[in-house]
């Protein structure tokens, strides 16, 4: 299965207002020593707060997720003006939903696809996809909300797997609120134990996104090989990491966990190193932020 950039619908993209903005905000923002920056964050945007005290956890993600669950300036002009700038000018958030939207169509056409290769009894056979280091699951939630929105009757099982028991509480939270509660398992504990913790079990789709942008090469390949074990013959892995760009010391600067920066390329070889020598579909969101790697078992 081939997905393009052309086939994921409303990817945003700058603007010519905020790519004019972002020639002299870019610069600065990698100027500016890391506790400006904070307390900049912390004082103008309840969002940017959250980011700051929560670098690289679910909660901070939620927080740049969630922005269009609510009116931009709901919460006062000030504050709108801050989320404007934080949301927007600023390319990660923007960027993170972009990825959201691209797993999320990435894992439906898989389900889609897989669905129809299984037998016509479902209910037997459903579709069954792990999440490693998951944390909500939006993606997935997103992808069986849409399903049933358009009557295609998949039977789909998800276990999450995450060392954040919050970030679990949190995804069963989203599950409960969408109606699809009863598709999720939650299991705590570390990536690297998924055999130990799933005996047993294989999966026709396993999702890895923000997980390897903080694991070496070395490490990665290790996890990847362990995963690869409890992929079905014919199933795929969807992984994900950030790319080298412009607002990498800015980001830094926040207090974000150090991350390891991959080019499309290197996230194709790290899969074929790791056993996953089929087919290596690569799409890069539209603000060139994140890579998203679908690899055939």
């Amino acid at each position: 299965m081939k997905i393009s950039i052309a086939d994921i619908p409303r990817l945003r993209r700058h603007n010519l207002f905020v790519k004019m903005i972002r020639i002299f905000s870019v610069p600065i923002m990698n100027s500016l020593p890391a506790p400006l920056i904070k307390r900049m964050m912390r004082k103008s945007s309840k969002d940017a707060a959250t980011v700051v005290a929560k670098g690289g956890s679910t909660h901070a993600l939620e927080a740049m997720y969630t922005r269009h669950h609510r009116k931009l300036f709901s919460r006062g002009t000030l504050q709108g003006i801050a989320d404007y700038f934080w949301h927007h000018i600023i390319s990660q958030p923007e960027a993170l939903r972009n990825r959201l939207k691209v797993v999320a169509e990435v894992i439906k056409s898989c389900v889609v696809e897989l669905a129809n290769r299984k037998d016509k009894d479902s209910d037997a056979n459903p579709v069954r996809i792990l999440s490693i280091a998951g944390g909500s699951a939006r993606s997935i939630i997103r992808t069986i909300v849409d399903l049933q929105e358009k009557n295609l009757n998949c039977q789909i099982e998800v276990t999450v797997l995450d060392k954040d028991q919050s970030a679990l509480e949190v995804g069963g939270n989203i599950s409960k609120e969408a109606g699809v509660s009863k598709n999720f398992q939650w299991v705590h504990g570390q990536a690297r134990d998924v055999k130990m913790l799933l005996p047993d079990k294989t999966f026709d789709i396993v999702e890895i996104v923000g997980l390897l942008d903080y694991f070496p090469d070395e490490r990665a390949k290790r996890l990847l090989k362990v995963v690869g074990e409890v992929i079905k013959s014919g199933g795929v892995i969807v992984v994900a990491n950030v790319i080298p760009n412009p607002e990498i010391p800015f980001v830094h600067k926040t207090g974000w966990p150090e991350m390891i920066y991959r080019k499309p390329e290197e996230l194709r070889k790290l899969l074929s190193d790791a056993g996953f020598t089929k087919e290596i579909n690569l799409i890069t969101e539209s603000l060139g932020v994140h890579c998203v790697a679908l690899a055939y078992k």
